[in-house]
């Protein structure tokens, strides 16, 4: 008797020889597809050195911009608030609720200023873009800047879903944004007197003083 396993490694080879000439198209793009794949970090890489041209300057300048839209959380402790605030303050901004309409101290208001959130007091609506809608609340087309407040689904009223507007910076209820304002951003903010402060603009009284000098 003669032992295989002297001829062992032959008849593999052969059988490997015709496995690999039956599939030589399938090896062939397997291969493509392995050196196509093992190139695709140097191709990211590429890309990423493309995008980050002109010395980062484009990178650097968008991140910079969105870290100027971002205001810093803060936690408000509700028994401070309910000292702080009227009951009417603490019901519409921590409580989602709302004066009656024609109510609000800043309805009808149209001096030149700043009108911040009652809560945490950061910058919401400028007096540049408050108009009389006739809804009965304070109206504006725009904020100061579109990370100054939060936009959240409210469907607590059956059959109606609104868009509530909160402070960024707090989370303090505001009111609601409606696509029904003027040109050319058609927005109306309709927002509480109840969760706005006004700090009135010192330029008219610095430009007066300048212009008697």
């Amino acid at each position: 008797m003669f032992s295989l396993s002297r001829y062992a490694p032959w008849a593999r080879n052969i059988a490997l020889s015709c496995i690999a000439n039956k599939h030589r198209g399938n090896l062939n793009q397997l291969k493509t597809g392995v050196i196509a794949i093992s190139a695709l970090p140097y191709a990211r890489c590429f890309a990423d050195s493309r995008q980050g041209g002109n010395d980062g300057k484009t990178t650097n300048s968008t991140a910079r911009a969105n870290m100027e839209n971002k205001s810093e959380k803060i936690t408000v402790n509700k028994e401070e608030l309910r000292k702080r605030l009227t009951p009417l303050q603490y019901q519409v901004t921590q409580e989602a609720g709302t004066e009656r309409p024609f109510t609000g101290c800043y309805n009808k208001h149209n001096e030149k200023g700043m009108y911040q959130c009652i809560v945490c007091h950061q910058d919401l609506f400028s007096s540049d873009t408050k108009y009389d809608s006739g809804c009965g609340w304070p109206a504006f087309n725009d904020v100061v800047d579109k990370g100054k407040v939060t936009l959240h689904r409210d469907a607590s009223i059956p059959g109606m879903v609104r868009t509530e507007v909160r402070c960024s910076k707090c989370s303090a209820h505001m009111g609601h944004v409606f696509d029904d304002g003027p040109p050319p951003k058609h927005r109306r903010y309709c927002i509480n007197s109840a969760s706005i402060d006004f700090v009135k603009s010192t330029t008219s009284t610095s430009t007066t003083t300048s212009s008697k000098k």
